[in-house]
């Protein structure tokens, strides 16, 4: 899905790690027991209905999951994921299309001069990173010219200092889900559309795109701590320290805050509304981050008049 299936580095990407997804598989042990998690029910329905918060990137050592995964996993007949996950080929090849500027347009008159500058002096070393994998292109700096300023700070501004990590969405909980639904033959859907999936990044304004970059760029030391800690409230299943963790985002840039968690929040409401009427044993899968805060899906459908325990 949305990050690539990759070693995660940068400070605003542990943010997305809660927010937006990926896709990969691994594998299961008996179940540790931890007292909540980011696993909530909905107890007044008629069949299991459950809303499980994902961190989109892990490493081996978080599993063992805590049994409500488990459970969701067994009980559940039906898996909405943040957008279908069979149709990943295609998500990835529009969403990098949706990365470049058209033909004939490119960066150079879309960002600051001097960032571009810097992009110019140190793009190509990034580029000539074997550990960069195919994200490292042979035609150096001037091949990226045509990706927006967004897709640089994902892929290439990312510093090399946190290649060590073991944390990779190929090993996240998304895929986790994915893996096990079609190994048992259950139902896998999404929440939206592969268009949709790719315009929340894809239809960033070059001026929201070059604030990401400078984030990526401005703070590359707290990459680690950030996911670290982020980690940390997801399996204690924190929801106040998850929503405090976006508060910065929220605070400089409002709007890109809101296209991200809430305004995606408000829009898959009905859709999952309409899947609590199906009475079908369901599993709604999506970044943590969506589960927290005033506007979030549990507060939404609250307000509708569901009844919601964490478990």
């Amino acid at each position: 899905m949305f990050l690539p299936a990759r070693r995660v580095r940068g400070a605003w990407v542990a943010l997305l790690l809660l927010v937006l997804a990926p896709l990969s598989g691994t594998a299961a042990r008996p179940a540790r027991k931890f007292p909540k998690c980011c696993v909530w029910r909905v107890t007044n329905v008629d069949a299991p209905f459950y809303l499980v918060g994902s961190i989109h990137a892990l490493s081996k050592s978080d599993y063992p999951l805590p049994a409500p995964y488990d459970l969701a996993l067994k009980a559940s007949q039906r898996f909405l994921f943040e957008f279908d996950p069979n149709r990943h080929v295609e998500f990835e090849r529009k969403f990098e299309a949706a990365a470049k500027y058209p033909r004939g347009q490119d960066i150079r008159s879309r960002i600051d001069a001097g960032l571009l500058a810097w992009l110019r002096e140190n793009i190509l070393m990034v580029n000539n990173n074997p550990e960069r994998g195919s994200h490292g292109r042979a035609g150096g700096f001037d091949s990226e010219l045509r990706y927006k300023p967004w897709w640089i700070a994902q892929h290439l501004a990312m510093p090399a200092s946190y290649s060590n990590s073991s944390t990779s969405t190929s090993q996240g909980l998304d895929n986790y889900f994915v893996e096990h639904a079609r190994m048992t033959g259950k139902e896998i859907a999404g929440l939206e559309s592969v268009e949709e999936h790719v315009a929340v990044m894809g239809g960033l304004s070059d001026r929201e795109g070059e604030f990401l970059l400078r984030e990526a760029l401005a703070q590359p030391n707290d990459g680690p701590n950030d996911m670290m800690r982020m980690q940390k409230a997801w399996r204690r299943g924190d929801t106040n320290a998850l929503w405090a963790g976006d508060a910065r985002l929220r605070r400089q840039a409002p709007t890109i805050a809101a296209r991200f968690v809430e305004n995606r929040n408000v829009n898959w409401v009905p859709r999952i509304e309409a899947e609590l009427k199906t009475g079908k044993p369901t599993a709604i899968v999506a970044g943590a981050l969506h589960f927290s805060g005033p506007r979030s899906v549990i507060a939404l459908l609250q307000k509708r008049g569901y009844q919601i325990e964490q478990l």
